[in-house]
């Protein structure tokens, strides 16, 4: 009798020590399946849509670009919250005559002239180069531009 009730703890025991595993696996995975992880695709115009609850950010790479791989990690790392304002455009430049094309046009309807890559552009702010001095500047235009919804890409199709 008395190892009968024992193997009927031990096999609560481990029941609960089962359910307990499933369970943190259900919690850790519920947290980590909603990150977005972007990636440098090359994407060309075609790609372009319009959500009219996000903002478009563009940004032009070159294919091998060490600054360009860094800036996609941090806008890779930035909090969940913020890939509620925008959606990401990824277009490389230095293969792709129309995307660099593109954006040349993109940053003269701005003002501006290219200055190389990656160039990132938010709304009408234009980003050259990365360095981690600029991830707090980033940031503030993504939550700035996500009000106004300026779409530089909008402005030159017209």
């Amino acid at each position: 009798m008395e190892s009968e009730v024992r193997k009927n703890i031990l096999m609560i025991a481990v029941v609960f020590i089962i359910i307990s595993i499933l369970l943190g696996v259900l919690v850790v995975g519920a947290k980590t399946q909603h990150k977005t992880i972007r990636m440098l695709t090359k994407q060309t115009e075609e790609n372009i849509k319009f959500d009219k609850e996000k903002m478009n950010i563009y940004f032009f790479y070159g294919d091998g670009c060490s600054h360009c791989e860094e800036l996609i990690s941090f806008l890779n790392n930035l909090p969940e919250k913020y890939n509620e304002y925008y959606d990401l455009y990824t277009l490389e430049v230095w293969y792709d005559e129309k995307n660099n094309e593109l954006m040349r046009n993109l940053v003269k309807k701005i003002g501006k002239t290219v200055e190389g890559v990656p160039c990132l552009i938010i709304g009408d702010q234009v980003f050259f180069g990365y360095s981690e001095t600029m991830n707090e500047k980033i940031k503030q235009a993504i939550k700035e531009e996500s009000k106004e919804k300026y779409d530089v890409y909008k402005e030159f199709q017209q």
